[in-house]
């Protein structure tokens, strides 16, 4: 009897593994995760446009030590992913209402939470293959591109941290995630965990600086461990030596785990089936069945024109600006760009350069993904059928809905001025750059950024396919980024510079 409901469990198991994975596999958050991890490691590997370790010196970005500190630092700031991919599982049911339904099953509570809980690792190992893909793969290009100067990746030099760093990582960052995910049941504790894994990590990395031992073991992604584990090496030993595994990395390793584990098995001890009661929720406008029929209502009602494009650009204002890849993404920039400008904050000219540079690849994303969608988003909802029979042009609606998705965009470049004005400030290294940020990344960064959207746009409409016409945008970016072409990069790498 207890081989048969092992079976029977081990079966269920499988099939919500299986079914997450298919699931994700369709969501257009998963693929942007997967092409964040991506192109931002290609960026780093490829050329030096995307500096993902500090203080590198002589160091190649392909050394052993420098690709372990970039596999370590891409999974930290990358648990805004992990924490949207983890929100998504853990409470899809609750949103949805059907906990309920499932668990009126032979399933039990213990097993579908389990089956939940793997199949988020799962999708999240999925993503974070991303990692040492874009890694090699962006080496490989500087391998072509230099006519061998430089060489390509060995297998070595990815596994061993990826084993080391990158898989405890998200084991630990999605148990974390979706522990308190379940136990809340709302997103605002999965944040709070967000921030508390982030200044666990800059805390850690500050008191190994300072010389304290114990940042090694309060970082849970493992950078400050390996930083004082290899406090003493040159440049030479950087460069050839593999990661050490003793001491206090060894140990960083194995205590978070451990708490990864204990906090698994608290979970399934506390953790209980909700009753949620009442009218399901409609969020207006949001709503994957009725946000076209309510922004159309405008053209249905006999609308002019110029009713019809205020009534687009409100809808494509609320749908990015509400929109979790949207806010993922401006986390990630923000988190980036704060995080190699902290040193440059006593100088406002190299502060600006600094926020442009380590948002960059973020602004190329967001107009090249959200130009995407907002030319497929009905025909990926099947409502164009519907939107076409209204008496109001198709360009009419593509621009105001462009006008609202582009305000909602501008949100990158007003919180860079603002990151300006506060990191001076809270750095304590002088007055803030709000004039000369203010100038430069409203005045050059933000046109060329809609600029670039433009471009997307223009690009999907004549190509006429999703995946071509993606894979043709971030094509042309990584080779632009690979080659260094100051042509093709122009629109970006002047976005923000500040000057005379």
């Amino acid at each position: 009897m207890s081989d048969g409901m092992a079976l029977i469990r081990g079966t269920a198991l499988r099939a919500l593994v299986a079914f997450e994975l298919r699931l994700q596999s369709r969501d257009f958050l998963a693929w942007l995760g997967f092409l964040v991890l991506f192109l931002l490691t290609i960026g780093y590997t490829a050329s030096g446009t995307i500096m993902l370790v500090g203080d590198l010196g002589l160091v190649p970005r392909t050394a052993p030590w420098a690709i372990a500190h970039a596999m370590a630092g891409v999974t930290a700031f990358g648990q805004v992913i992990t924490a949207m991919t983890a929100a998504s599982t853990v409470l899809r049911d609750v949103s949805a209402r059907t906990q309920g339904l499932i668990l009126a099953t032979p399933l039990s509570w213990r097993t579908y939470l389990v089956g939940r809980f793997l199949g988020t690792l799962a999708v999240l190992l999925v993503i974070y293959a991303a990692i040492p893909l874009g890694l090699s793969l962006g080496a490989w290009i500087a391998t072509v591109t230099t006519n061998g100067a430089s060489d390509p990746l060995a297998l070595s030099t990815v596994i061993r941290p990826l084993v080391i760093f990158v898989v405890p990582n998200v084991v630990v960052v999605t148990t974390a995630f979706f522990a308190a995910g379940a136990l809340s049941g709302g997103f605002t504790v999965i944040l709070l965990v967000g921030i508390g894994f982030i200044g666990c990590w800059q805390s850690g990395l500050q008191l190994v600086q300072a010389g304290h031992a114990l940042g090694a073991l309060l970082d849970p992604f493992g950078n400050a461990a390996l930083t004082l584990a290899t406090a003493d090496w040159d440049t030479a030993a950087r460069t050839t030596r593999a990661m050490p595994m003793t001491g206090l990395l060894l140990a960083n390793r194995a205590l978070w785990l451990a708490l990864a584990a204990l906090l698994g098995v608290g979970t399934l001890r506390w953790w209980r089936p909700r009753v949620v009661g009442g009218a399901p929720e409609v969020r207006r406008a949001t709503t994957r069945g009725t946000d076209v029929a309510l922004h159309a209502l405008p053209a249905l009602r006999g609308a002019t024109w110029a009713q019809a494009l205020v009534a687009e650009f409100r809808f494509g204002w609320h749908w990015v600006t509400r929109e979790r890849g949207f806010a993922a993404l401006l986390i990630l920039a923000l988190l980036n760009a704060v995080a190699n400008a902290w040193s440059a904050s006593v100088d406002p000219t190299a502060l600006v350069r600094a926020l442009e540079f380590h948002s960059r690849l973020f602004a190329i994303l967001i107009a090249t993904i959200y130009a995407g969608e907002l030319v497929w988003r009905d025909r990926d909802t099947r409502t164009d059928t519907l939107l076409r029979a209204l008496p109001v042009p198709a360009l009419v609606r593509l621009t105001g809905r462009a006008g609202g998705v582009a305000l909602g965009l501008l949100a990158l470049p007003i919180l860079l001025v603002i990151v300006a004005t506060l990191l001076p400030l809270a750095a304590g290294t002088g007055a803030p750059a709000t004039l000369c940020a203010a100038r430069w990344i409203l005045g050059v960064n933000a046109p060329a950024f809609m600029g670039l959207l433009v471009v997307c746009i223009v690009v999907h409409r004549l190509v006429d396919h999703k995946t071509v016409a993606h894979l043709a945008l971030i094509s042309a970016w990584v080779i632009a980024i690979a080659l260094g072409a100051e042509e093709l990069a122009r629109p970006w790498r002047v976005w923000g510079m500040c000057g005379s």
